[in-house]
């Protein structure tokens, strides 16, 4: 853990007006600032969507059992994918909402072209461009994303009189603050990241934003975002991050900050957490099982 406090430190040796905002977050979770333990459901409703693809599928019915935790009704779970037929199926027989992700934008991963040291990263920026299109999909006012890979371990929630919970991370990536103001052409006011993999969507601010993109570049919403594809950076746009600082720069009223309690581990230790969540649940609210951890 501290070698992991030095690591994060050193990396904001080059941003040192940053240090003090990671230091502060650090703190807030050291003595669980935010850890929420409240299991009673929250008002309004919402809708869950997972896009979803298939190194990830294995996943689906422990990150689908874990909504069970969330503070808040669920309407309805939309599972946005390609039309496999194992994902078909299994959403078929779990009254599950599927969606063919081809039909969201009118065009598949296959159209974006975005390949850095030969690496072919369309399939990354195409789910973010799917995460931001919920309010196309759904039907409640306001949608949950959890990424495919990440379970929850506690319960938390994500709207709280009448505001949205954004949840903070410590990491930092300069890329996704310069797209930000490549885009509307004015910096956030945040410090931290909000790529924690999730996010509340709201389908009228989703909107608002939209409509500001496309009247400052005269494109469609999506292909202003494409056009943030850096060829040298392999990670050059965040989903999230883009529409949670947008809300707190033009709501800044309508938004709660909270620390992030997630660890990532390597998709091996999921039977390990599952049968001792107790102890994981204590210190963390959700779990990320990348597929790149090994």
């Amino acid at each position: 853990m501290i070698k992991g406090f030095i690591f994060q430190i050193k990396s904001r040796v080059e941003r040192p007006h940053l240090i003090l905002y990671f230091i502060i977050l650090r703190i807030k979770k050291f003595f669980k600032i935010g850890f929420e333990t409240d299991t009673n459901k929250h008002s309004p409703k919402i809708d869950i969507m997972i896009p979803t693809v298939s190194k990830d599928f294995t996943l689906i019915k422990d990150v689908i059992d874990s909504f069970l935790k969330i503070n808040h009704e669920i309407n309805k779970i939309f599972v946005v994918a390609p039309p496999h037929e194992e994902i078909v199926q299994y959403c078929s027989k779990n009254n599950l909402q599927f969606v063919d992700e081809k039909t969201v934008l009118g065009y598949g991963k296959d159209a974006i072209k975005y390949f850095v040291n030969n690496t072919n990263r369309n399939g990354w920026i195409f789910q973010q461009l799917l995460k931001l299109s919920g309010e196309n999909i759904v039907e409640m006012d306001n949608y949950f994303i959890l990424d495919s890979d990440t379970i929850i371990a506690n319960n938390f929630s994500l709207i709280e009189n009448d505001k949205f919970i954004f949840y903070q991370n410590e990491e930092w990536h300069s890329a996704y603050f310069k797209a930000f103001y490549k885009i509307f052409g004015y910096k956030t006011i945040n410090k931290l990241s909000f790529t924690s993999h999730m996010m509340i969507f709201n389908k009228n601010m989703l909107r608002l934003m939209k409509k500001e993109m496309e009247a400052k570049k005269g494109k469609s919403w999506d292909e202003v975002y494409l056009s943030t594809i850096d060829p040298n950076e392999a990670s050059c746009i965040s989903d999230y991050d883009t529409y949670a600082n947008w809300v707190l720069c033009n709501f800044p009223n309508k938004v709660i900050q909270r620390p992030l309690y997630n660890k990532a581990l390597s998709r091996d230790k999921l039977q390990e957490v599952k049968n001792n969540m107790g102890r994981y649940s204590k210190i963390l609210k959700t779990i990320s099982f990348h597929s790149y951890i090994k």
